[in-house]
């Protein structure tokens, strides 16, 4: 199967989730909210998108872990291509391929970082009013945060090498996605928002029509 396709479909959890967090959201979930009904507040709404964020970043990391174990040391390839983008010649780099001073895989680091966002997003879904809330959501501002200075070396890296790795960059982009939507959370948390973003704002049944209009 074409790489491109495979992330195309690893990534739609990534775009599904943060359109969820949007003010369009409310239209989205309109056919699926009987069978979801937390998605009738704007909070369940972000929440969930959250989630799907965070676990379309663990998915590419894994599969960016995986790119690079298959090509690492054989003459097997992937994703590799004559134009700017091939996630082989980036992953696959004997020297840029792995952290600083660690020596692991940037898939391997990814797919630590992500899970442990998913965790906290997933305790602050099943949570949302716990004391614990807080705590999860600075730890998701925290680690996907700290995530930009290592976005910002990775980016320097394929300049160097002058290709562009496509996998990367959507965890790159789930990342920021992450801090983004979490740092939007937490500023609720700090005010009546949080309460009122829980209210309902659909409705179960499909509005009728007026015929005597």
């Amino acid at each position: 199967m074409n790489a491109n396709l495979i992330l195309a479909f690893e990534s739609l959890p990534m775009l599904v989730g943060f359109l969820l967090t949007l003010p369009v959201g409310g239209k989205l979930v309109q056919p699926v909210v009987k069978v979801w009904p937390s998605l009738m507040s704007p909070r369940g709404r972000m929440t969930a998108g959250l989630v799907l964020i965070c676990l379309s970043g663990l998915v590419i990391a894994t599969h960016t872990f995986w790119i690079h174990e298959k090509i690492t040391g054989t003459a097997t390839s992937f994703c590799a291509s004559d134009s700017i983008f091939s996630c082989d010649d980036v992953i696959g780099h004997e020297t840029y391929g792995y952290a600083p001073i660690i020596g692991q895989p940037w898939g391997l680091i990814g797919m630590g970082v992500f899970a442990a966002l998913l965790y906290a997003a997933m305790m602050v879904q099943k949570e949302p009013d716990a004391q614990s809330r807080t705590r999860m959501l600075q730890l998701l501002m925290v680690f996907s945060g700290g995530g930009i200075p290592v976005i910002a070396l990775l980016i320097s890296y394929e300049v160097q090498i002058e290709k562009l790795c496509q996998y990367c960059t959507m965890a790159h982009l789930a990342n920021v996605l992450v801090l983004v939507t979490s740092f939007r959370m937490f500023r609720a948390t700090q005010s009546d928002a949080w309460s009122l973003m829980a209210k309902t704002d659909l409705s179960r049944e499909p509005k009728k029509i007026d015929e005597a209009e």
